[in-house]
């Protein structure tokens, strides 16, 4: 990989072609199931450097605005954001990390670009993916959310860097590192040409406009959606302008029956997290499309949370399986300790477990056994962090059997792809990005070609 930062190619697209066809890769005993991802020779496929950056503040509004540099109407427009911006991905993010525009709450020590790598190869059934990239954080961010008690209750314990908790309180600095790719087509409009900026705005948290987490919560749409989980959602989360009879307001989300259609003619985009906390100690991936939020695919995911959260967990560790029933802040910088709650193998039942001030628990659990339909998709995520640098295999099929929830992939097709990095406890806006990239299923003139297993 290139080294972080050496401007001369941190700033450029870069690839190594060996060819769109490798039979020699491996043997596919049977093709209707698809290669064997733990055999994949990766040495042998091209490798492309994306550079991603710092966004700061910019947003779905703010590229329409006159703050940018006076294209707000080549935008509105469509026209590509690479258009005037192709290798400047260096200077865009140095610019919002440095200087602070359009940010008006930096975080110290913001690494403003992160090249990251990309191989992909498909056959028959599956797209696979393999990404490598250079942590900025001192160690590996596999925690994710805690829940503490007070002798009380419980409440949410550690968050991102710049949450308030953190900033003000005092409380640690945990959040997950994490890689987002965020998959569409033409269906969606002007995503092919702008990227993830259709789906941010300021209305989102830590935004310019953030809205007021009250109003959110007692939205009918946006405030239940994660009714399923027994919680209230009270932030605005990733939305389509099309699925607003406003664009740009959060709370003028479309009728039922019109985001329906929507939907029906593949006006969502297909979103697949990996997070080094949530969902790689059982080697998936977390499955989201975005239409009018950012929520879950339909069925039951395998991360969870542990029980109703702040009212109670319902999960403990299993002290015979781990050595204890809950943790203490002291164990978070202990690698010995376990961290993650995964059902069968580190749990135990919360019922009847006396609890008392300063218990700390995991607030999501990992199940894998319940785990079905289109939110399961992504069976196969394995990460690993050596001397800070990441490597992350991920393989989808193409078609899922669930196009409401997907994008159907098809070979001979190119799709854009959108990819974003979270590390050193920088949540929520402050990840980096990459502009719109294309990619060809097997054979199609696209920024990354895909190889066809054989």
């Amino acid at each position: 990989m290139t080294e972080l930062c050496e401007r001369s190619c941190a700033r450029t697209w870069t690839s190594v072609l060996l060819g769109t066809t490798l039979g020699v890769l491996l043997l596919v005993a049977d093709p209707a199931k698809g290669a064997d991802v733990e055999k994949i020779d990766w040495s042998m496929l091209p490798s492309t450097i994306l550079p991603l950056f710092y966004p700061g503040q910019s947003s779905y509004q703010w590229v329409r605005s006159e703050e940018h540099k006076r294209v707000a109407k080549a935008v509105e427009n469509g026209d590509p954001c690479l258009e005037c911006h192709r290798e400047e991905e260096q200077d865009l993010g140095t610019a919002l990390v440095v200087e602070h525009s359009i940010e008006p709450n930096p975080v110290e020590g913001k690494v403003s670009l992160v090249p990251l790598e990309v191989q992909a190869a498909h056959d028959e059934v599956y797209l696979y993916m393999r990404f490598s990239w250079k942590s900025s954080g001192e160690g590996p961010g596999d925690m994710g959310n805690f829940m503490r008690y007070d002798g009380a209750e419980w409440q949410w314990y550690g968050n991102h860097r710049q949450h308030e908790a953190v900033v003000d309180d005092g409380q640690p600095a945990i959040y997950p590192d994490r890689l987002g790719i965020m998959i569409g087509d033409e269906n969606v409009d002007m995503y092919p040409n702008q990227g993830c900026w259709m789906t941010c705005h300021d209305s989102m948290v830590g935004m310019e406009d953030q809205a007021i987490e009250e109003d959110v919560a007692e939205h009918p749409v946006v405030g239940a959606i994660y009714k399923q989980f027994g919680l209230t959602n009270s932030l605005v989360r990733k939305f389509l302008p099309e699925s607003r009879t406003d664009e740009t307001a959060w709370d003028a989300v479309a009728s039922a029956d019109e985001l329906k259609g929507l939907r029906e003619e593949g006006k969502f985009l297909d979103l697949i997290i990996w997070d080094a906390a949530l969902t790689n100690p059982v080697g998936v991936a977390a499955d989201f499309n975005v239409l009018d939020v950012k929520a879950a695919d339909e069925g039951r995911s395998r991360l969870w949370p542990n029980g109703k959260m702040r009212q109670g967990p319902a999960y403990v560790f299993d002290q015979g399986a781990v050595g204890f029933n809950v943790l203490a802040e002291s164990d978070l910088n202990d690698p010995a300790k376990a961290k993650h709650l995964i059902v069968g193998k580190t749990t135990a039942s919360a019922d009847g477990v006396a609890f008392k001030e300063g218990d700390i628990l995991p607030a999501h659990i990992l199940d894998v056994g319940n785990a079905k339909g289109s939110a399961a998709d992504v069976d196969y995520a394995k990460g690993s962090r050596v001397d800070g640098t990441y490597t992350v295999v991920i393989r989808r099929k193409l078609d899922t059997g669930h196009p409401l929830d997907d994008k159907i992939l098809e070979p001979g097709k190119v799709y854009t792809f959108g990819f974003s990095v979270h590390d050193d406890a920088a949540g929520k806006r402050a990840h980096v990005v990459s502009f719109p990239v294309t990619v060809s299923i097997g054979e199609g003139e696209a920024d990354i070609q895909t190889v066809t297993l054989e």
